[in-house]
């Protein structure tokens, strides 16, 4: 047991903490955030809300609807993966936050966190719910946009990291894992998001 236990302190000291790095890069970002700048990382905070997945989902289902050929192929698809590969992310994260049980920053760093902004929606901090919901929303979208436009979305994924740990929410190791998860939840989510795509209506439907 002392040798399975050495193994795991092991495994997450170089895995999760990197040798102490985690929390050095942490609170380097938290401390350097200017009081006056606050409002920054909170909008990205909120825009990357995955409270804001049914406005998402409502966008890309009228989009369907006034669309025929293969532009609407691609924008059925975009939305059951979106939608089937949030489900599976955020079922994943449920079970990987009780499953390692990390404590969030505050808990695990006590008067060590210069900054706290907002009350978490869970106990544990990995991975990061709002950077799982990002990455789905981003690998939904990436099939649909020209390179500009992705260039700008992976921008707003990373402000969207950055801004947890700014605001003392999350570890940056609890963001890279975010991104991992959610981006890998709406590949897996491929084969069972191909076949929901076919049932959602478009323009072609609604003239029935």
């Amino acid at each position: 047991m002392q040798a399975v236990a050495s193994w795991g302190e092991w495994f997450r000291h170089w895995l999760y903490d990197w040798g102490g790095a985690n929390v050095d890069i942490f609170l380097s970002i938290n401390r350097a955030m200017p009081d006056g700048l606050l409002w920054l990382p909170e909008a990205l905070t909120w825009l990357g809300s995955y409270w804001g997945a049914p406005a998402v989902a409502a966008v890309l289902w009228l989009w369907c609807r006034g669309l025929f050929g293969g532009d609407l192929g691609a924008v059925r698809l975009a939305l059951s993966r979106f939608v089937v590969g949030l489900a599976l992310a955020l079922s994943s994260a449920a079970v990987v936050k009780v499953a390692f049980a990390f404590p969030r920053p505050w808990t695990a760093l006590g008067e060590s966190v210069f900054r706290v902004v907002g009350t978490p929606d869970s106990r544990y901090t990995l991975p990061s719910g709002h950077s799982t919901y990002v990455a789905v929303f981003a690998a939904a979208m990436w099939p649909l946009l020209g390179w500009p436009a992705k260039a700008t979305l992976l921008a707003f994924a990373a402000g969207v990291g950055w801004s947890r740990i700014a605001l003392g929410a999350h570890f940056p190791a609890d963001v890279l894992a975010g991104f991992a998860l959610g981006w890998l939840s709406v590949v897996a989510a491929g084969p069972l998001a191909r076949r929901v795509a076919t049932r959602i209506p478009g323009a072609e439907g609604a003239t029935r």
